[in-house]
């Protein structure tokens, strides 16, 4: 099997819960790799955890070896980050 290469690395630090037990809608904050934040939110509904690592390789984005799809975001710092999390 072909190791794929790692581009970057998101570490999962807070989350907020929204909706429904069927229809969950999380947001994340995220410290990536690059030393930069983002505000995260997976397409598919998936809700990550503090302690949680997302992936981007080759393919896209993985979470427990699994593609995952995220809505666009931006990278900020960590003082941005927080404010956005806080009024999201």
């Amino acid at each position: 099997m072909k190791k794929m290469k790692v581009f970057s690395e998101g570490f999962i630090i807070d989350k907020r819960c929204f909706g429904e037990g069927a229809q969950p809608f999380c947001i994340h904050r995220v410290r990536f790799t690059n030393g930069k934040y983002g505000i995260v939110r997976a397409r598919s509904g998936v809700c990550f955890n503090p302690g949680d690592i997302i992936i981007k390789n080759e393919t896209g984005w993985q979470y427990d070896q699994k593609q995952v799809y995220l809505l666009a975001f931006e990278y900020v710092d960590e003082n941005e980050s927080i404010r956005q999390f806080v009024e999201y």
